[in-house]
């Protein structure tokens, strides 16, 4: 059973084999249309380009998969892993990882601001940085609503969990160095906003000389023997964390029921945690939070939720609703509050 969609959301593709191949014209009237340096109508070039590169565009369609690496999630994570792991160090695990960029919290400096109203990150004071203060990619987070998450200081120079691994299994995992796969990686980004590619492009060359270990195959057969094997690899100081940020959304429902039932094989054994932000239909597991929180954290509702396997003991709690790109975090209250 193959449980990757992600080909089968045909306007998107299309808009990014198209961007894709705007890209590749960098020099063209659309590319500047794109880019924002003109005003001019983009119908009649968009079309010119689409008649003109039609075999382009249908091979991206047939080969492609939308794989947007949204590396602003990232500061999403590092609060969830700082509650699933405690002090712990942790191997991660993505599910649907793309290019990986989101096996490397620790390494972008994460920004958290408090702001009432925030437009498209722009944001208040600074109250916290997780991750490296000296990285070169710097992604910022509004905190909104009436909670905060953690963000003292802590268990490491990070303030994350030490990461003594990265790996993940992707039906078509990207490469970080490949020219192709990174230009295909910003034509999954909407055009008009800058500051995204501006954050991809860096994480890119950040990631470039140490990439993840990446593995092509399906979520449903190959997630839980990837997870025993780097189980098995770390050994058990560590914890295992799964990691899925919009990737279920992308897998039908008997695919999602399949990595759960794995992962809970596995938990019944050993200590795991599953880290998701995804839709609230994709994780019918995770208590849903305040709806108030959603409309707080703007965009498409998507919860930040966690589920734990320790001891055998099965526990799952939703973390926070947040933007679907990590712009704002709307954190819940912990159960004891």
């Amino acid at each position: 059973m193959r449980t990757d969609a992600r080909r089968g959301r045909l306007p998107v593709l299309f808009l990014a084999a198209t961007h894709d191949l705007v890209l590749d014209e960098p020099d063209s009237d659309l590319a500047a249309i794109y880019r924002g340096g003109s005003d001019a109508d983009p119908w009649p070039a968009f079309r010119e380009l689409v008649d003109r590169r039609r075999r382009d565009v249908a091979d991206r369609l047939q080969t492609r998969s939308v794989q947007t690496n949204e590396v602003g999630r990232s500061a999403l994570l590092a609060p969830a892993l700082r509650v699933a792991a405690g002090t712990r160090p942790v191997a991660l695990v993505e599910l649907g990882p793309s290019a990986g960029l989101n096996l490397f919290p620790d390494r972008y400096r994460l920004e958290y601001c408090v702001a009432d109203q925030v437009a498209d990150g722009v944001a208040d004071e600074v109250v916290a940085v997780l991750g490296d203060p000296t990285s070169p990619v710097t992604v910022g987070c509004a905190l909104v609503g009436p909670h905060r998450p953690d963000l003292a200081p802590g268990p490491t120079p990070s303030g994350l969990p030490d990461v003594v691994a990265r790996t993940g299994v992707d039906p078509n995992p990207l490469d970080v160095a490949d020219p192709a796969d990174r230009r295909w990686l910003r034509a999954c980004l909407w055009p008009g906003v800058p500051e995204r590619a501006t954050v991809l492009a860096g994480a890119l060359d950040l990631v470039a000389p140490t990439p993840p270990d990446l593995r092509a195959g399906d979520a449903a057969d190959a997630l839980e023997p990837l997870v025993a094997e780097v189980a098995a690899a770390v050994g058990p100081d560590a914890l295992v964390v799964v990691v899925a940020t919009w990737a279920l959304t992308y897998l039908p429902a008997a695919g999602r029921e399949a990595v759960l039932a794995g992962l809970d094989r596995r938990g019944a054994d050993h200590d795991l945690a599953l880290v998701t932000f995804e839709e609230p239909r994709c994780t019918p597991w995770v208590p849903a939070p305040d709806p108030g929180l959603a409309v707080a954290a703007g965009g498409t509702a998507t919860v930040l939720g966690l589920r734990t396997w320790t001891r055998g003991v099965v526990g799952a709690r939703a973390l926070a609703y947040a933007h679907p790109h990590g712009r704002r975090l709307a954190w819940a209250p912990a159960p004891e509050d």
